[in-house]
């Protein structure tokens, strides 16, 4: 029976460690996984931004040379219609052959005018052609119909819409949207929009799988080293300290949240037609800890960089010295198990521990509201009645966030035990 107590103890050290080394690898991997998701949903904001959508010339111009063909096409005269379209042919044909008779008379006076008159009139018959012209404007009015000359309005209507457009100014830099178009070898928004996205639920599979592993390995660890009434050693202290760092190093280093604020749908009618902007980004930011830290310190203001301080020191440094004292603590090295400081944070730091959660929350929820009110101010006007706007919220807790808050759990969990174990 004595020699079975240290054969268990040995095959739980075993078993602990296969499964930490198993962590730590599955940790990096999805570091790694969680970077490059990042980076790529960044991508898809930047593609999706409403700069490019809704605020850009080009895209205006392509929705309203597609409802100008179209109403080029579908266009027929109405009785009432008729005599109005009648009419104005009518005045515009009277206003030419005035200003014939004007250049005529100028050309006429002087030296022998009323000869000149004379034979003028033999070849110009002006009163005819006034009496003439109702029924040239019914001609012209039934050539309206023809399809071939439909066609040429069409194209003369769209190559004018082009030269506005070209003399038309836009004021947003498309370098950024290009950069993104050549990273990912894409030759418009659309395909590079359907690439990236298709990347990104590949990447978030591989993602959560890995997570999920994590997890049951850690939780293995923890439950296979605590349900004995029997105190640890300190391989085994060491093993759940190692399971916690995977919990924390995965927590700090990966994004916890995505902030987004978008336009899901903007639709206004214009002449009778619909015009419909998609998937406009006001806002967008996916940010881990350590990017947070860097951006406020980078700021260069000194709130921003108090701030920045605050976040560094109970999200990373705090837990960081949890883990470290705890692993001396266990080693008994030298005297450093009787040191104040050890001690503070291995048995009476623990009512601390929910300290830096609070602290992430309150920062990330200054920064997300901040952030989304701000743009929302800057991009975005009161539209009118007749236009539908469909906002969205997408912002979401990641994975990130979870190991972190499981970190701060196993650390109360790891205080306790090596305290009870000394």
């Amino acid at each position: 029976m004595h020699e079975n107590k240290p054969g268990r103890a040995h095959l739980k050290i075993v078993l602990s460690t296969a499964a930490i080394i198993a962590a730590l690898v599955l940790t990096v991997q999805y570091i790694s996984l969680a970077r490059e998701t990042q980076e790529l949903k960044t991508d898809l904001a930047e593609i999706n931004h409403i700069r490019y959508g809704l605020l850009n010339v080009d895209e205006w111009s392509d929705q309203l040379s597609t409802i100008l063909s179209i109403k080029i096409l579908e266009f027929k005269l109405t009785p009432e219609s008729r005599i109005k379209v009648m009419q104005n042919l009518e005045q515009i044909l009277y206003r030419m052959i005035d200003e014939v008779e004007g250049m005529i008379i100028e050309r006429t006076s002087g030296q022998f005018s009323g000869v000149k008159r004379f034979f003028t009139g033999f070849a110009i018959n002006l009163d005819q052609l006034r009496d003439s012209i109702p029924s040239y404007a019914t001609q012209l009015l039934s050539e309206l119909n023809n399809p071939e000359n439909k066609e040429v309005m069409q194209q003369f209507l769209s190559a004018k819409l082009n030269d506005l457009t070209a003399s038309t100014y836009n004021l947003d830099h498309m370098e950024p949207l290009n950069n993104v178009l050549d990273k990912h070898s894409c030759l418009d928004k659309k395909d590079c929009r359907e690439l990236i996205i298709e990347k990104i639920d590949l990447k978030n599979r591989e993602i959560n799988l890995r997570v999920i592993l994590i997890l049951i390995l850690v939780a293995f660890v923890f439950l296979l080293n605590l349900l004995t009434r029997k105190k640890i050693n300190m391989m085994q202290a060491s093993l759940l300290i190692i399971a916690s760092f995977c919990l924390l190093l995965g927590g700090i280093t990966t994004p916890m949240i995505d902030l987004e604020a978008r336009i899901d749908q903007l639709m206004l009618q214009l002449m009778g037609e619909k015009v419909i902007f998609l998937n406009n980004i006001i806002y967008f930011q996916s940010k881990s800890i350590t990017d947070v830290v860097r951006i406020l310190l980078e700021e260069g203001t000194l709130p921003m960089i108090f701030v920045g301080v605050l976040v560094f020191t109970f999200s990373i440094i705090f837990p960081s010295l949890k883990l470290i004292s705890s692993l001396l603590y266990s080693f008994h090295i030298g005297r450093l198990r009787e040191n104040r400081l050890v001690r503070f944070f291995v048995i009476k730091s623990g009512k601390w521990s929910m300290a830096d959660v609070m602290v992430v929350a309150i920062f990330m929820a200054y920064v997300g509201f901040n952030g989304i009110i701000g743009s929302q101010l800057d991009q975005l006007t009161l539209a009118s009645e007749t236009v539908e706007i469909f906002t969205t919220n997408g912002t979401q807790l990641l994975d990130g966030f979870y190991l972190f808050l499981l970190f701060c759990v196993s650390s109360l969990i790891l205080s306790e035990t090596i305290t009870r174990t000394t």
